[in-house]
């Protein structure tokens, strides 16, 4: 025991070294003065109430007005509703509202890192070493926000309290496009409660965006997300558009939408037979990781709490290896080179999803399974 608490500190430590190395290359002055994603959420709050939040010229007049200059592809583009939790932040000077904004999604990281840490220790690790974390403390994103209301979701649910962890899960709409199939683990588990605690949920934050200036606003963010120039550098997307865009050259329609049905399908089959609802979480999230039309560097951070659902003890040892790499810094350097390399990631994510349907296959149908050669007989 003793020794295996001097080699967790050994390895968290050199950890730490890793992460604070990659950190110092960083864009840290343009961190500090949040010249990053985090105006986005700030003139989203500003903007919400009125017909102009998803509108270009009110949001690069807005920033302008902030940065003393414009962003590229920058606008508000998530849900409407977002906004109104975001009106706060609007309220305070900028850089006051950064600073509050950044603290507390270094507290939502650290109580989801402890949440899960007391049954996979080594989650400190990989995550004291993680790109995708400090791409997004960085970038001022919110996927620790995505982090939070999973963690929330997940401890109330297994409190017996569903419609509560259901509604709490539908905050997750503020990236939908990364959660399509966890209504499906919900469905295959028939947890109904929190099936209709989520659709509750979503209800109430339509009506919420509703309530942001009607439905022209809602027709202005449709707008938006259909302009191609939104979704830019797909060959630097962790996700099946990126990598076909890395390894074929460029945009392939009809192998992307290819692959992307034929992982769903198998993504369906593992959510659909995994032993608990957890698991099932955690299959529906990594597939939909993958198969969404737009995902960039921070958006893997949510395979952390993949790995935490999946490693209970009885994962195969090829499955948590082929997470472990996921979870390396190479990886993600490779993500941000130019392609093919960039494509590296992509079969990775294939890889792990071909391992996880084996092993449910064998779980399932013993028989598929080749039986192990007996010992020789000795004379």
């Amino acid at each position: 025991m003793q020794k295996s608490r001097r080699d967790f500190w050994i390895k968290l430590a050199a950890a730490a070294l890793i992460g604070a190395v990659l950190f110092c290359f960083m864009p840290l002055g343009r961190m500090a003065r949040a010249e990053n994603d985090f105006v986005h959420w700030y003139v989203g709050g500003y903007l919400y109430g009125t017909p102009d939040i998803h509108l270009q010229a009110p949001n690069h007049a807005k920033q302008a007005e902030l940065l003393g200059y414009t962003l590229d592809h920058s606008y508000f583009i998530r849900p409407t509703f977002y906004g109104f939790f975001l009106k706060p932040l609007s309220w305070l000077p900028y850089l006051t509202s950064y600073y509050l904004y950044q603290a507390y999604s270094l507290a939502a990281l650290l109580f989801f890192l402890w949440t899960f840490s007391r049954r996979w220790p080594d989650i400190w690790v990989y995550a004291a070493m993680s790109i995708p974390i400090i791409s997004h403390m960085v970038n001022g994103q919110d996927v620790t926000s995505l982090l939070l209301f999973c963690t929330v979701s997940i401890l109330l649910s297994r409190r017996g309290q569903d419609f509560p962890a259901g509604l709490v899960f539908a905050l997750c709409a503020i990236k939908f496009h990364l959660f399509i199939l966890t209504p499906f683990a919900m469905i295959a588990h028939r947890r109904w409660r929190l099936f209709a605690g989520a659709a509750v949920g979503e209800v109430i934050l339509f009506l919420i965006g509703l309530a942001g200036g009607g439905w022209p606003v809602f027709l202005s963010l449709i707008a938006l997300l259909r302009r191609p120039e939104n979704h830019p550098y797909p060959e630097l997307m962790p996700n099946l558009r990126g990598m076909v865009y890395a390894l074929a050259g460029g945009p392939q329609p009809a192998i992307y939408l290819t692959l992307c049905a034929l992982l769903a399908a198998a993504a369906l089959y593992l959510i659909w037979t995994a032993k608990s609802y957890e698991k099932s979480f955690a299959f529906a999230i990594m597939a939909g990781l993958v198969i969404n039309f737009h995902a960039y560097i921070q958006d893997p951070m949510l395979l952390l709490l993949c790995a935490a659902l999946l490693f209970d003890g009885e994962e195969s040892p090829a499955l948590r290896t082929v997470f472990q790499i996921l979870f390396l810094p190479v990886v993600y350097l490779l993500l941000l080179w130019q392609p093919p390399y960039s494509g590296i990631y992509g079969l990775l994510i294939l890889t792990a999803f071909a391992i996880a349907l084996r092993d449910q296959l064998r779980s399932r149908f013993p028989a598929l399974t080749p039986p192990l050669p007996m010992p020789a007989e000795s004379h």
